[in-house]
């Protein structure tokens, strides 16, 4: 079958909704405490708001960028489902940033290095895929690959130290190679797939 733009938009459908479902967790976890702040007793952490607002922002990244790929032209049922492991892992990751809602105290410093080893875990999979993702479609590696190794390396950094320090210069550096990554690859829309399949 062509690959239309109908087609397309039909095999995307699932995976942007996964990704989606992602945002509306970060965002309905956030809307919760908003309205729930005067009762709750949450201890901030900002290392964890500036992981929230990456994990949120690597959301929006994967649905702008998701869209070049239908460039690739190629897809079977073995390639959609490597497709949809990205979006699926984004969710896992926020699913577990996310803390209890019920808890009436939260310390967000104590919640992030709990989930620490199972997020970054999570994170390392999803750059891992990220890295692999055009060579799956049958193309090869993407321009984008040195950043999202940085990426990885960060995120392998983190799993394995639960160094506060650490923690505190990674993440800063998580959001200073996002925006390098944006600045070189995501300004315009399948910027990226034209490269790779002009």
């Amino acid at each position: 079958m062509e690959l239309t733009k109908e087609v397309w938009t039909f095999v995307i459908a699932l995976a942007a909704v996964v990704n989606g479902l992602g945002i509306v967790r970060l965002l309905g976890g956030f809307s919760d405490y908003l309205k729930n702040r005067e009762s709750l007793d949450v201890a901030h952490y900002w290392v964890y708001a500036l992981t929230s607002i990456f994990q949120f922002l690597i959301h929006l990244l994967l649905w702008w960028s998701i869209i070049g790929l239908k460039a690739a032209a190629n897809i079977d049922f073995l390639t959609y489902l490597y497709l949809l492991i990205g979006p699926t892992l984004l969710f896992l990751g926020t699913s577990l940033l996310l803390p209890d809602a019920a808890k009436e105290s939260i310390s967000l410093r104590e919640h992030y290095f709990v989930i620490r080893k199972a997020f970054y875990l999570i994170a390392i999979l999803f750059w891992l895929w990220a890295i692999f993702l055009w060579p799956a479609f049958g193309y090869s590696f993407a321009p984008t690959v040195p950043l999202i190794c940085l990426f990885l390396m960060i995120s392998l950094v983190l799993r394995f130290t639960d160094n506060h320090k650490v923690h505190a210069v990674l993440v800063i550096g998580n959001l200073v190679v996002y925006a390098m990554f944006v600045a070189l690859y995501a300004m315009q829309l399948g910027a990226v797939a034209r490269q790779m399949t002009g």
